[in-house]
C-alpha cells in the first residue's frame, strides 16, 4: 500500500513516502509512522492492473518517452502527495463504489480519515483490512499507530509484531516498536513506584529514559 507524508513526525507504514499519523497522543502523534502510498504485495491481477502505470508499447516515429496514462490510482496518488484530502476522499469513494474490495483503495481511505480527524472510521478501515489481507504489513502497522496515539500499549503492540511477522525487514515497524518500547518501559516502572514509592533507582532510569522519550513525542 502507498502511504503519503503528513505534517507530523510519526512513523509507521512506507512504500512511496511515510506518512505520520494525526495527533491523539502525545508521543505516538509525534513519532509512530503511518503509511499511504501503497501496498507491498499484488492481491490480483485486476488490482495489480489498476495499480499500475499503463505505458503503451513503443511505435516506429514515436517518442522514446513513455506516457503515462491517468489511472484512479494515480490520479488518488497525485492527491495525497499534495495534501488534498478531501478531493483524495472523493475520488476514493468513488472507485470504491466500482469495486468495494479494492484494498489499496480502502487502505487511502483509513488514512485519509486519520488526517481528517476521524480516527475511529480509519481504525475500522484497518482492522478489516488485516483481517482479510493478514498478509500485507501496512494496515497492521497503521493500526498499531492509532491503538498506540490512544494509549492502547498492549493493542499496538500486538498490531506491531503482526506486521513485522508480514515483514521482518519493515523498518518502520521496527522504528515504531522501539519507540512504544520505550514508552511501554516508562510506563512500568511508574507503576512500580505508585507500588512501591521507596524504591531506589526507579525514578533514576526514569529520569535517563527522558531524552528518549522527548525524541518520541516529538520534541526538539
Amino acid at each position: 500500500m502507498t502511504n503519503p507524508r503528513p505534517t507530523h513526525q510519526v512513523k509507521f507504514l512506507a512504500s512511496l513516502d511515510a506518512p505520520l499519523l494525526s495527533p491523539y497522543s502525545p508521543w505516538t502523534a509525534q513519532r509512530l509512522r503511518c503509511v499511504t502510498l501503497g501496498l507491498t504485495l499484488v492481491f490480483a491481477a485486476g488490482a495489480a492492473s489498476a495499480q499500475s502505470v499503463e505505458v503503451p508499447e513503443w511505435e516506429p516515429g514515436q517518442s522514446t518517452l513513455p506516457t503515462v496514462i491517468s489511472t484512479p490510482h494515480n490520479n488518488v496518488r497525485k492527491l495525497l502527495r499534495q495534501a488534498k484530502y478531501r478531493q483524495a476522499l472523493l475520488l476514493v469513494n468513488k472507485g470504491l463504489t466500482t469495486n468495494p474490495r479494492d484494498p489499496q483503495m480502502r487502505f487511502w481511505q483509513a488514512y485519509i480519515f486519520e488526517q481528517l480527524d476521524q480516527p475511529t472510521m480509519a481504525q475500522q478501515v484497518y482492522l478489516d483490512l488485516t483481517r482479510e489481507y493478514p498478509e500485507l504489513p501496512e494496515p497492521h502497522n497503521n493500526l498499531g499507530a492509532i491503538y498506540a496515539a490512544q494509549g492502547d500499549y498492549p493493542n499496538a503492540k500486538a498490531s506491531l509484531e503482526a506486521a513485522l511477522r508480514a515483514n521482518p525487514n519493515y523498518a518502520a515497524a521496527h522504528e515504531n516498536m522501539g519507540d512504544l518500547l520505550v514508552n511501554m518501559a516508562r510506563q512500568a516502572y511508574e507503576r512500580s513506584l505508585t507500588v512501591e514509592p521507596k524504591q531506589r533507582g526507579i525514578s533514576q532510569k526514569i529520569e535517563r529514559l527522558k531524552p528518549v522519550l522527548d525524541i518520541t513525542q516529538g520534541k526538539p
